[in-house]
């Protein structure tokens, strides 16, 4: 793979694996038929899972053998969506997938399709007029064909069935999950029957089902009467992972006016900054240069006359805004393709799956939703000149655009780069509730949602300090990548390192540490070697003679015929399967400049795969990681906070799921100043004394927006806190990202971070500021006791930071407060699983808040 994928992926991928192997054993058992399912929410990366499940497959794995003779056909309901998918994988794979043994289905005219092959097809080259079938509607034959789209499959499935996988991509469209909905065509693939031609298709033995949620792929599996095996990708993993956009800020009108070029001119402004700060990070990071793109959602409906003379105020009001935007750099998506004429100006026509690729494009008009063949994580402004009833079709756009272009959270940089700005200028707030609630009601798509933004400033009222200490302020994240071996995370750290001139030709001295590290172990182990070599190098024959049916000898020896070099050649492969990343290759090449022929290099290399030399490479990668540790992390911790979150990760060996880091200060908090409540728009109440301020000359400067209304508890805790004459500043803390104290906690298998509500500092009378944990937190749920008792562990291993530390309840109609600091709190609250449990803790060292 070319992209180092993200944790959840790497489970994904092992999961699909496991699934197809028993799948295709199952088949070869007893004939059964499986359904496989990848089910993962916007912006998971599920070609880049799949690119890599075909890996395994084509290239095998360190547990698995290859299997070169596999045959795919992947099922897709767009031609576009097949074009972008099959660029997606070959970027992706890095090479590694051959681009010559993908094709469409349509240009290939063979009895069977060709084994280590991955056929495209998209459902509608199947309907019962295409030229693929090999005869036509009327019965005659098809002079172009001698073997239909229908034929190939059927014959696949028949003669190599074990060998074929479909791979159906949105398995829950048009999957016919109703008795009395007509079988799709998709459908007659993966379960068989009369086909629109009036064959008979034989059912697919095994089948990869892609679909957003695990509901729908499981009712599309029941429909086709298949045992499906789930690999479920979580929403929440997606975004830990910092592949989605922190936040989508919703932009609409208040009044009753029209205001839309006004709003037009205000998109394009946002548009012309999120470009000086993509600019601004390729420069200090070497990140990728980012192109933004404005997203341009036109009227329906108009007279021609009419359309023309709006389009033409469009692009004038653009063009005014920033002169960029004009020519080449306009494109459209319209139905109709081809140029677009709007006076003396034309308007070229981009594909939808073009554009992520299209950087002179900086604006692109369109219609109806770019939902099919859409993606482009480069769009980071639209504005919608839709009426108030598209509120459904404007949230499936705004869910489109959510993917970070970098595949990864930005960091160290400007807030504004991880959000998606929307403008709505026909919405007023009763409408944009409805926005609202289509997007928080899509499962697919888990991210925060801000109404009416507001840019807060640091506050010129708190001490300076106070910012100073929340940079410093111990926290923890998701450690975001695995890797496949220690070897592959030296090598990974040794790229870094050289890139940040803290360890020159980094990846030639890991390289060679490995090797002479192996050298070292061969030259201890030689006699070992040597006679794995020879029994590898020659054959151990048995022969049994039998008569009369009974075995009357047996004997057993070397042969005189040395093994088949095509059998080393397996043997080897098999070898650097084994062996981590490319050390087998590493040393073979090594053996060879030392004298050694390659066979008798390859034979080593094997041996020493056989009797288990990846734990001596491993143990040797971690070593090294572990002294470059010692040797440079003083100086990793002086650098850039970006270098550091490059570096510091990867000084962590074993499987840590949480890893140490600190709260990054922002410079700005963009807040929301409106609330949805039900179908209407309600605005929300600012607090004083907040590190970031509403700016003067908007309504409540100097004030902080807070929605309290999830939790009346809040509110009660804020009132009291503020009334506090010690009082010099507090923080809203963040539900999620690296402005947020994030404590790390177990729950069960699984290991999640949590965030207490509110920070507090307080002047102690000498000049220094203490903190005040303050967390007013429902204690009926399932997960409280291992919050809590993490929580209270933070605080008392960080008594120079945390003054108190204050777990807030209700009981009985009253707010009491459990001080966490005490010692051993964490484990008596640990042991406290229920409801009742956690009440007689309060009862007992509890005390009345405020």
């Amino acid at each position: 793979m070319k992209f180092t994928l993200e944790r959840y992926q790497n489970t994904a991928v092992k999961s699909v694996l496991t699934s197809l192997a028993k799948a295709r054993a199952g088949f070869l058992d007893d004939g059964e038929r499986t359904a496989v399912g990848l089910t993962a929410p916007t912006g998971a990366g599920k070609t880049v899972i799949a690119t890599a499940v075909l890996e395994g497959i084509y290239k095998g794995t360190a547990t698995r053998p290859p299997n070169p003779a596999m045959t795919v056909l992947w099922i897709t309901d767009d031609r576009s969506l097949n074009a972008q998918t099959i660029a997606k994988i070959t970027q992706a794979s890095g090479g590694a997938i051959d681009i010559n043994r993908i094709r469409f289905l349509g240009d290939t005219d063979h009895r069977t399709l060709d084994p280590g092959y991955i056929y495209f097809i998209h459902i509608q080259a199947m309907q019962k007029n295409s030229t693929l079938h090999a005869v036509r509607p009327d019965g005659t034959k098809n002079d172009k064909r001698t073997y239909g789209a229908w034929d190939m499959i059927a014959n696949t499935v028949r003669e190599r069935g074990e060998d074929f996988l479909v791979i159906w991509d949105e398995a829950h469209r048009g999957s016919g999950t109703k008795n009395t909905d007509r079988k799709s065509i998709a459908g007659t693939i993966v379960d068989g029957g009369a086909t629109n031609i009036g064959t008979f298709q034989p059912p697919a033995p095994v089948v990869l089902g892609i679909s957003a949620t695990p509901d729908r792929f499981l009712a599309a599996m029941n429909a086709a009467n298949r045992t499906p095996r789930l690999a479920e990708v979580k929403a929440g993993d997606v975004r830990e992972s910092g592949l989605l956009k922190d936040r989508i800020l919703l932009r609409s009108l208040g009044e009753s006016q029209s205001a839309d070029n006004t709003m037009l001119a205000l998109a394009v402004d946002d548009l012309k900054s999120s470009d000086e700060a993509w600019r601004f990070h390729h420069q200090t990071t070497g990140d990728r240069l980012v192109e933004p793109l404005l997203v341009v959602q036109v009227e329906e409906g108009l007279s021609p006359a009419k359309e023309e003379a709006r389009l033409a105020e469009i692009l004038a009001v653009m063009e005014s805004a920033w002169p960029v935007l004009s020519d080449y750099a306009v494109a459209h998506a319209f139905g109709d393709h081809g140029p677009y004429k709007v006076g003396d100006k034309t308007i070229r026509y981009l594909p939808p799956e073009a554009i992520s690729g299209d950087d002179q494009a900086r604006v692109v008009l369109f219609k109806s939703a770019l939902t099919t063949g859409w993606d482009c994580p480069r769009a980071e402004v639209m504005i919608s000149f839709q009426n108030k009833d598209s509120y459904t079709e404007i949230a499936q756009l705004i869910g489109r655009l959510v993917r970070t272009p970098l595949a990864k959270r930005v960091d160290g940089g400007d807030d504004r780069l991880n959000e998606v700005a929307a403008y709505l200028p026909g919405f007023r707030t009763e409408h944009v509730a409805r926005v609202v609630n289509a997007l928080t009601e899509d499962e697919t798509v888990e991210v925060d949602v801000v109404i009416a933004p507001v840019v807060c400033q640091k506050s010129a009222d708190v001490p300076a300090d106070l910012f100073d200490l929340l940079d410093t302020l111990p926290s923890y994240t998701r450690q975001r990548t695995s890797y496949s071996s220690r070897t592959a995370q030296l090598m990974r750290l040794a790229a870094a390192l050289n890139e940040h001139g803290l360890v020159m030709q980094g990846s030639a001295k890991a390289k060679q540490w490995i090797v002479d590290q192996m050298r070292a172990a061969d030259g201890q182990r030689g006699h070992e070697i040597d006679a794995r070599v020879d029994d590898i190098m020659s054959l151990t024959i048995s022969t049994t003679m039998v008569a009369y049916g009974e075995a009357i000898m047996q004997s057993e020896g070397k042969s005189d015929t040395p093994t088949n070099e095509r059998d080393l050649e397996s043997y080897f492969a098999k070898a650097k399967r084994l062996l981590p990343d490319g050390s087998a290759n590493w040393y073979y090449n090594d053996l060879c400049d030392r004298g050694e022929d390659d066979i008798d290099a390859s034979a080593r290399l094997v041996a020493m795969a056989d009797l288990g030399f990846k734990a001596v490479v491993e143990e040797q990668a971690a070593a090294l990681i572990d002294d470059w540790r010692n040797q440079h992390a003083a100086k990793v911790s002086a650098k850039p906070r970006h270098v550091r979150e490059q570096i510091e990760p990867l000084w962590h060996l074993g499987g840590a799921q949480m890893l140490p880091t600190t709260v990054e200060v922002r410079d700005a908090y963009p807040a929301a100043t409106e609330k949805v409540r039900g179908q209407t728009v309600e605005e929300i109440d600012t607090y004083p004394s907040h590190i970031y301020v509403i700016p003067e000359g908007k309504s409540h400067a100097g004030g902080f927006p807070v929605d309290t209304s999830r939790s009346s508890w809040e509110a009660e805790v804020l009132a009291a806190e503020l009334t506090s004459e010690t009082l010099v500043g507090w923080y809203r803390n963040p539900s999620s990202g690296r402005h947020a104290l994030a404590v790390p906690y177990e729950f069960g298998d699984k290991h999640q971070l949590m965030h207490p509500d509110f920070l507090f500092w307080h002047d102690d009378g000498d000049g220094q500021y203490v903190m005040d944990i303050v967390d007013p937190h429902r204690f009926d749920l399932a997960d409280t006791s291992a919050k809590w008792s993490a929580l209270s562990r933070y605080a008392q291993d960080h008594t120079d930071r945390v003054r108190r530390c204050l777990a807030i309840a209700k009981i009985d109609g009253s707010l009491r407060a459990l001080d966490l600091t005490i010692p051993g709190i964490d484990q008596r609250i640990a042991a406290a699983t229920n409801q009742n449990l956690i009440t007689a803790i309060y009862g007992a060292e509890g005390v009345s808040y405020p």
